[in-house]
């Protein structure tokens, strides 16, 4: 296995398996995650890192799992989903990636004043929607040592939640 280091950054240059199975969080290359060294790309993240959560404030990652997966299991996410000012860029995350709403969507469809919902329980078309494109997606997902946590990403405007398994955990 050859690996390429840019700072913090790792980029294996092997192929990484196509994944089918019932892949579940997982968000897209490039997305800011808020960290203790301060907002940093989910590929430039390693284990040890420690994540800034929602829950618990400082967390160490154990783990980050990258797959590839169809393009037709991951969306798009407009700022907007979010944040009303619709300040960012697109997001691209798993169907299946667990978002944190705490707005008028969660007392309206969930009847709570919060609620942890799956992305495509969101999709409308226009602000969550598929990704148009036919090849695989890479996706990271982060992974805990002792329990699933929400993650703060894109200034803190998202919160997702990590892994549902912990790190220990056979898969």
């Amino acid at each position: 296995m050859t690996r390429t280091f840019l700072g913090r950054a790792r980029a294996d240059r092997v192929g990484t398996p196509m994944c089918h199975d019932h892949w579940q969080n997982g968000i897209g290359l490039g997305t800011d995650v808020l960290t203790a060294d301060g907002a940093l790309p989910v590929e430039y993240l390693t284990p040890g890192d420690k994540v800034v959560t929602f829950d618990q404030g400082l967390v160490r990652l154990a783990r980050i799992e990258i797959r590839l997966v169809p393009a037709s299991t991951a969306l798009r996410l407009r700022p907007s989903v979010i944040d009303p000012e619709g300040a960012g860029r697109d997001l691209v995350v798993s169907e299946r990636q667990q978002i944190l709403l705490r707005d008028w969507r969660a007392r309206a469809i969930w009847g709570r004043p919060a609620a942890l919902v799956e992305a495509r329980q969101l999709i409308d078309g226009a602000s969550v929607a598929r990704l148009r494109e036919t090849g695989p997606v890479r996706l990271f997902d982060l992974v805990f040592d002792d329990s699933q946590h929400i993650v703060l990403a894109a200034g803190g405007r998202y919160r997702f939640a990590s892994a549902r398994m912990p790190a220990t955990a056979e898969s």
